[in-house]
C-alpha cells in the first residue's frame, strides 16, 4: 500500500481537495485506514482522533477537518500540467465540428474562428495562464514535459492554485520550464518544503535559482511547514512573496525570508503577534531587504512588536497595519483612552524611516505632530515614577525616547519623589496635587485636582458632573477630627463659681456633672464659593467632601 499511498500525498475525491496524514490501522475497525484532512475544514468528521486516541495532527483548528478513509476509493484522477493545458486552452476540434448557432431563423456565419482557434491552441498572445482547481500533479518525468517550455515561452503569469501539488521542488521544477515566468500564484496548495520520494535528492536547492520570478503568492496553504525554507528554498531573484492566510505566530518562522532578497512582504490574515518568539532581543530576526510590509488583521496586541521593527526591517519604508487589536483598545499609562487615530500617529513615532503608513504618505508635519505627542506621553509617564527603577523601565519600554530628545529636547519631567521616610517630597507634583471623595447622596466619586484649583473652578467641576448649576451647590469638608461641645444637664442650677483656693479647677465640680455637661460633635467645614484656593482648606493629600443643595 505504501507503493500507492504515503503521508502529505494530495488526492482529490468527488471533486474535494484532500491531504493523507496518516497511514494505518484504528482500533476496532478491520484493516488499514487513511487518515485525511480536507481542504474544506467543514467536510470531515473529527481532528484526528477516534474514540479518545489521537492517531495523527491536523493543520486546520477545526473540529471537523479529518476524516479515516478506506485506499480503495474512486479518486479523481490527476492531471499533468500539459493535460490541464491542453484541456482548458488548446482545444483539438476545429470550427466545422463547432455547433451551428442561429439568430431567430438565419445561420451565423463564423468568420476568422479557424484562425483564432488555431492562434489559441499555439498560445499566441497569451501571456497569462489560470489553471486552478484543475488536479494538476507534476513529475520531472510526466510524458511530454519538455515541450511545456516551447509551448509557454511567452507566459509572464501562471495560476495553479489549489491543485495536487505536494512539494516546492516539484513547483520549482515546473517554473523552470517557463523562461519568461515573472509571477507566480500557488494560493490555496498544501506545499512543504520536504523533498518527496518522488523528486531526486536536492531537487529543492538546484531549482531554487529560478531568476526569472519575481513574485510568489503562497496564501491560504495552511501552513505545512512550521517555519518558511531556508533561503536556498526561495528563488534569489524573488521580490514579492505573499504568505497570507497562513499560520505563523511569529516573524521568527520566517528565516527563508530573512535570509533572502524579498523586499515585499504580504502577512495578512495570519496570526502574527511578536517578531521573535524569543525574549532575548538580541536574537531578532533581520529582514535586511524588506522595504514594504503588511500586516493587517493579525494578532499585534503591545507595542513591543513595532518596538522591534526598525531593528528587525532596517530598510522598512512601507507599512500596513489595519485591523489588529492593538488599535482597538489603546490607553495611556494612567488608563485613558486613545483613539485608533492617535494610535496611528504613535505608530509612526515610533518608526523613524517610514515614508508611508495604511497607504497614507507620512509628511514632515504628520511626522513633526506624531513624534511630539509621542515625547509628551513619555514624559508624563515618567512624571508618574516615584524611583528611578520604574524610570528605567519606562525608558525600555520606549526604545525612541533617546533619539526623540535629541531631536526636540528633553522634556520638563517632574517626578513623584517618595522620601526615605515614606513621605512625598513636598517639591514633587504629587504633593501638589490633592484626592477629593466628593459624596452627594448615595452618589461618591474620586477627583484628583490641584490644590492651587479656586473653589469657584471646583464648584464647576462638581456642578458639570452632577448636571446642576454651581451656584445652587455648597461644599461640607469633612475633616475627620472632632470638638468637644458642652451641653446643659437636666439638673443646671446655674454657673458654679471657681474656688480659688483650690489649684484644680475641676475639683470645685463633681466629675459627674463634667461627664454629663461635656460631648463630641465631627468638625465640618464649609468651603464658601470665591477665588480662595483649594489647598488653603485641605491639609495633607486626601479630602472628603458633601455636596449639599442650597436652601
Amino acid at each position: 500500500m505504501n507503493a500507492v499511498h504515503h503521508t502529505g500525498q494530495r488526492l482529490s475525491l468527488k471533486g474535494q481537495l484532500l491531504t493523507v496524514r496518516y497511514i494505518g490501522p484504528v482500533d476496532g475497525k478491520a484493516g488499514e485506514w487513511l487518515g485525511v484532512e480536507w481542504d474544506d475544514k467543514t467536510r470531515g468528521k473529527h481532528n484526528g482522533e477516534h474514540d479518545g486516541k489521537k492517531y495523527f495532527d491536523c493543520r486546520s483548528n477545526s473540529p471537523a477537518c479529518a476524516s479515516f478513509l478506506r485506499p480503495k476509493q474512486p479518486w479523481d484522477e490527476h492531471r499533468t500540467f500539459l493535460d490541464a493545458l491542453r484541456k482548458k486552452y488548446v482545444s483539438q476540434a476545429s470550427a466545422a465540428d463547432q455547433e451551428v448557432i442561429y439568430f431567430s431563423s438565419k445561420q451565423a456565419e463564423e468568420v476568422g474562428f479557424d484562425k483564432f482557434a488555431r492562434r489559441q491552441a499555439e498560445l499566441r498572445g497569451i501571456f497569462v495562464i489560470v489553471l486552478d482547481r484543475m488536479r494538476i500533479r507534476h513529475r520531472a518525468d510526466d510524458p511530454g514535459v519538455d515541450a511545456i517550455a516551447e509551448m509557454c515561452q511567452e507566459i509572464t503569469e501562471l495560476d495553479v492554485g489549489s491543485n495536487l501539488f505536494g512539494t516546492l521542488g516539484e513547483v520549482y521544477d515546473l517554473c523552470r520550464r517557463l523562461p519568461k515566468l515573472r509571477s507566480l500564484t500557488l494560493d490555496g496548495n498544501r506545499v512543504s518544503v520536504k523533498d518527496s520520494h518522488h523528486m531526486p535528492p536536492g531537487l529543492l536547492q538546484q531549482h531554487s535559482d529560478i531568476e526569472s520570478v519575481k513574485c510568489i503568492a503562497l496564501a491560504a496553504t495552511n501552513n505545512e511547514w512550521s517555519s518558511t525554507p531556508c533561503n536556498d528554498g526561495l528563488p534569489s531573484g524573488l521580490k514579492t512573496l505573499d504568505l497570507s492566510n497562513n499560520a505563523f505566530t511569529s516573524l521568527a518562522d520566517l528565516p527563508g525570508v530573512a535570509n533572502s532578497g524579498v523586499e515585499t512582504l504580504v502577512l495578512k490574515n495570519c496570526n502574527v503577534t511578536t517578531v521573535s518568539s524569543s525574549a532575548d532581543s538580541k536574537h531578532l530576526p533581520i529582514f535586511a531587504s524588506v522595504q514594504e510590509l503588511d500586516v493587517r488583521h493579525n494578532n499585534i496586541i503591545d507595542w513591543t512588536f513595532f518596538n522591534q521593527l526598525p531593528a528587525t526591517f532596517p530598510a522598512l519604508k512601507h507599512l500596513r497595519t489595519t485591523g489588529n487589536p492593538l488599535y482597538t483598545n489603546l490607553m495611556t499609562h494612567d488608563t485613558k483612552l486613545l483613539t485608533a487615530e492617535d494610535g496611528y500617529m504613535l505608530t509612526i513615532a515610533r518608526l523613524p524611516d517610514l515614508e508611508t503608513l495604511n497607504y497614507s504618505r507620512v509628511t514632515e508635519k504628520d511626522r513633526l505632530n506624531a513624534e511630539t505627542y509621542y515625547l509628551s506621553l513619555i514624559a508624563a509617564e515618567l512624571s508618574s515614577t516615584s524611583t528611578d527603577v520604574e524610570a528605567a523601565g519606562v525608558r525600555e519600554r520606549h526604545p525612541r525616547f533617546a533619539a526623540l530628545c535629541e531631536t526636540y529636547g528633553e522634556p520638563t519631567i517632574t517626578r513623584k519623589t517618595v522620601l526615605a521616610d515614606g513621605e512625598v517630597d513636598p517639591n514633587s507634583l504629587a504633593a501638589r496635587l490633592v484626592r477629593i471623595t466628593f459624596v452627594s447622596g448615595a452618589v461618591t466619586w474620586v477627583e484628583e485636582l490641584p490644590k492651587s484649583l479656586s473653589v469657584y473652578a471646583l464648584l464647576g467641576i462638581v456642578g458639570k458632573k452632577l448636571g446642576v448649576i454651581p451656584l445652587r451647590l455648597r461644599f461640607i469638608m469633612e475633616t475627620g477630627e472632632q470638638d468637644s461641645v458642652a451641653r446643659e444637664s437636666a439638673s443646671y442650677q446655674g454657673p458654679h463659681w471657681w474656688c480659688s483656693d483650690s489649684e484644680d479647677e475641676d475639683d470645685c465640680l463633681p466629675t459627674d456633672e463634667v461627664d454629663e455637661r461635656t460631648s463630641w460633635a465631627m468638625r465640618e467645614v464649609e468651603m464658601f464659593a470665591g477665588t480662595r484656593a483649594v489647598g488653603t482648606y485641605v491639609e495633607g493629600t486626601e479630602a472628603r467632601v458633601r455636596v449639599e443643595a442650597r436652601g
